[in-house]
């Protein structure tokens, strides 16, 4: 029928836009295969998925403090991982099961920790009410510190969503407000330390962001009213002689429930909503290409693996899955479920890919309330 057309074995397929589709409900699944590696139909139109993952390869990663209950409540660099709960930040050592609390002289009410890697330096932003502070990637030491204020200067605002500017050393952050404020970053002259410009910002938003992705040529926002908003930062000049959001693409009318995470990749971006939808979108138009009703609750984070051109994604009905992400809106008619996994008894709160020192690629996911995190190994696809 025109409208949608499923495969029984875990590929999808739609015509007509927008394009909505909806995946088999990952609990059954989970009692129909062992491994849950959703095999799919040789079709000559796409490119097989080079990866998948297998519950035979799960493991536990221990804590001591259990991640609190927030959106995208895991970041990773290399082997290091990173999570907040309310008023601590643990940074772990995957390989070595080390635990670092990051050592805060002041009480602080966290709201979301991200690893940016410039290449030059690796920084742990930590976003939290009144401001954000940057550490070193394994939280012994704190670089820097901004504090944020409300627009009509009274009361208190909270910070959330970061967001780092492929190639070039500038970043954002979004607050309660619905700005953001972008920074550019060097190294401090005397060669210890971090110079840390915070350049002219921007309010497109009525509700507080909720997460900021961007790539070399775009940067997009959303919030918790379910808008977004793309810019054009191609045409800016790096070193903050233009302003990085001075040409808005466009900005969506508001859906109705929050977007909670977003990623950007290629022509397109993803993103995931606290109804359980994920929806695909041609960065440069803002059409919608794909919608897929992939979670029966609230997506709590989105995972990026560019690599693999896949993306993770969590929720509350305690699913993960593993989906294909087009590098273009042409390829956008055609997603694929290449994994599933239901993890009992987990409230998932964060997903991440990561590389361990031994060269091994892994996917991590964070739940709230518990002491480990659970982690699959990468296994090559034979599809």
């Amino acid at each position: 029928k025109e409208g949608k057309t499923l495969s029984s074995k875990g590929r999808f397929f739609a015509r007509p836009n927008p394009r909505i589709l909806n995946s088999h409900r990952p609990q059954e699944i989970s009692n129909r295969f062992e491994a849950l590696q959703i095999s799919c139909q040789n079709h000559s139109s796409m490119s097989p998925c080079p990866v998948t993952y297998s519950r035979k390869h799960v493991m536990s990663h221990p804590l001591r403090v259990s991640p609190s209950l927030m959106s995208n409540n895991l970041t990773s660099n290399k082997s290091l991982l990173a999570y907040a709960r309310a008023e601590a930040v643990i940074v772990s050592n995957h390989g070595d099961n080390k635990l670092t609390s990051l050592p805060f002289s002041d009480k602080v009410q966290v709201k979301g920790v991200k690893y940016m890697d410039f290449g030059w330096i690796c920084v742990l932003a930590v976003t939290m009410v009144d401001g954000f502070q940057l550490w070193s990637r394994d939280g012994s030491r704190m670089l820097f510190f901004h504090p944020v204020r409300p627009a009509n200067d009274s009361g208190s605002c909270f910070v959330r969503g970061v967001g780092i500017v492929k190639g070039r050393n500038e970043f954002l952050v979004g607050d309660s407000s619905g700005a953001m404020h972008t920074f550019l970053m060097a190294q401090a002259s005397s060669g210890r330390g971090l110079n840390v410009k915070n350049t002219k910002g921007i309010r497109e938003h009525g509700s507080a962001i909720s997460d900021i992705s961007c790539s070399e040529e775009y940067c997009v926002s959303a919030d918790d009213r379910g808008s977004f908003c793309v810019f054009d930062i191609n045409s800016a000049e790096p070193s903050g002689g233009h302003n990085l959001m001075s040409k808005r693409l466009f900005i969506n009318a508001e859906v109705g429930f929050p977007c909670t995470s977003i990623a950007v990749h290629g022509e397109v971006f993803v993103a995931a909503f606290s109804s359980g939808h994920l929806r695909y979108y041609d960065l440069s138009t803002g059409d919608l290409c794909v919608e897929v009703a992939a979670h029966s609750r609230c997506i709590t984070a989105v995972a990026l693996n560019a690599d693999a051109s896949i993306i993770s994604t969590v929720s509350e009905d305690c699913v993960l899955s593993v989906w294909t992400l087009p590098e273009s809106p042409a390829d956008g008619d055609q997603v694929e479920l290449i994994f599933t996994d239901h993890v009992e008894d987990r409230q998932l709160t964060g997903v991440t890919f990561l590389v361990d020192g031994h060269g091994e690629r892994k996917m991590v996911a964070s739940s709230y309330d518990t002491d480990t995190l659970d982690v699959w190994n990468e296994v090559p696809s034979f599809r």
